[in-house]
């Protein structure tokens, strides 16, 4: 058989003792806030902060429209720190279906979510409530079906009346 025909045999990196999957699950399990958002909710991010964050000890992955604080975990991934260098301050996801399609990110990194990928001008608005109406702003079709002489037990006097239907 010709060498060149066998598939290249994986360049595997030795993890550290105590830098196992196990270990990493230990870890999960008894932290507190690995994602160090010290009680903060969720909250949108820009691309442009995420690419401040791209060192080993502050770095931070997009996969999938999520932000996440990577850095806790680097040190236990399989493939070693340095495969994983080239994605810190970047959208990881196109190299993480590429590789690891079959895994659960939820389980694996979930407690590291920081919050969601910003993506624009549009987003933002998306994510904005429509604005309310104006106290005494009278709506087209909501307040024109009242008729003077309709008996439902309500004062009809305009003044003092809150408009607002929400």
């Amino acid at each position: 058989m010709n060498d060149t025909t066998l598939p290249k045999p994986r360049k595997k990196t030795a993890l550290r003792k105590g830098f196992a999957l196990y270990d990493w699950k230990v870890l999960l399990s008894s932290a507190s806030d690995l994602a160090q958002r010290r009680g903060a909710p969720f909250r949108q991010i820009s691309m442009e902060e995420v690419a401040l964050h791209n060192q080993v000890h502050d770095g931070w992955m997009v996969l999938h429209g999520k932000v996440y604080n990577i850095g806790p975990y680097l040190h236990y991934h399989p493939g070693g720190v340095d495969i994983m260098k080239s994605s810190l301050g970047k959208d990881g996801t196109v190299l993480f279906e590429k590789y690891h399609r079959w895994v659960n990110i939820e389980n694996l990194i979930g407690k590291l979510l920081l919050g969601y990928l910003l993506e624009g001008k549009q987003q933002s608005q998306l994510n904005m409530p429509p604005p309310r109406p104006r106290r005494n702003q009278k709506l087209p079709g909501l307040l024109d079906s009242r008729k003077s002489g309709d008996d439902d037990g309500e004062d009809d006097d305009e003044e003092g009346t809150d408009l607002n239907p929400w």
